[in-house]
């Protein structure tokens, strides 16, 4: 028996995923069916939070316009990912009216903040109950949502990046065609460093489900103010599309091979040695 594969040691678990399983003749009930839609989210929550982390995905762009007195917020539609995997899709641009009351003294900073939501739809009434029995209904449908807030204090365990710090240079934007974030930059060190992404289970009474778009600043005077939002404080997470590594190696070779061409195509003839001149005859 060969012993050179066997390990030396061993350690075994089980994983937070389970598989719905079905057999000929089971008796089904309905958590056997849910287990379906539950492995799927949780599976693509997985996958999304380890891969890419929170924040925003496209889009969310923050915007601001000061209209008869009344500051006007835009959010543009896009897409997010909170702390816990799960999408937040902003179909269309929002509008929300900040100053209703034409209050030009609003202490700044403001926080435009995205958080999700459900909504349950098609209540159903779930078992046939007798005339003195109430009869009870669950829902058929969960319709996903979002709510879009602008709060006065940033809010705790949202997916956002640091405040920006002048001094720190790991902040400042990177001279490279690919538009890639400096890898040393505090927001975006775990996911170069290939730690898993943010994990939300000891996040009691926090907002996990939430992701920070933009900080909101006020300058000039009462009668003139200037709203100018901030987009350095969110996580941008869109992955990056990479050239086909074949295509660049074949490219390589073929340009190789052309230049190897060229150079051979300029390279001077030797030039022919002129013939010996016949030597005197022989006396």
């Amino acid at each position: 028996m060969n012993t050179n594969n066997q390990p030396l040691a061993t350690a075994k678990g089980t994983s937070t995923l389970a598989r719905a399983k079905f057999g000929s003749g089971m008796l089904l009930q309905h958590d056997d069916l849910e287990q379906l839609n539950v492995y799927t989210r949780e599976l693509n929550r997985l996958m999304f939070r380890s891969l890419f982390g929170c924040g925003v995905v496209c889009g969310l762009v923050v915007g601001t316009e000061v209209a008869c007195g009344k500051v006007n917020v835009t959010v543009g539609s896009g897409l997010a990912l909170d702390c816990q995997g799960d999408p937040i899709y902003v179909p269309k641009p929002q509008s929300i009216v900040l100053d209703e009351q034409c209050k030009p003294d609003i202490p700044t900073p403001l926080w435009v903040v995205l958080c999700g939501t459900e909504k349950c739809c098609a209540p159903r009434t779930s078992m046939c109950a007798s005339d003195e029995d109430e009869t009870t209904s669950v829902c058929t449908r969960e319709r996903d949502g979002f709510e879009i807030r602008i709060v006065r204090t940033r809010p705790k365990c949202t997916c956002s990046c640091p405040e920006p710090n002048p001094k720190d240079r790991t902040q400042s934007l990177l001279d490279d065609a690919c538009k890639c974030v400096n890898p040393e930059q505090e927001c975006y060190v775990d996911h170069y460093a290939g730690k898993c992404g943010c994990d939300c289970e000891d996040c009691a009474q926090c907002d996990c489900d939430c992701v920070l778009l933009a900080r909101l600043d006020r300058s000039g005077d009462h009668d003139r103010p200037v709203w100018t939002p901030d987009h350095r404080v969110r996580r941008f997470v869109r992955p990056v599309l990479m050239r086909d590594p074949q295509v660049e190696k074949e490219q390589r070779q073929k340009e190789q091979v052309e230049k190897d061409q060229e150079q051979a195509d300029t390279k001077p003839e030797p030039e022919t040695p002129a013939p010996a001149k016949k030597s005197a005859a022989k006396r």
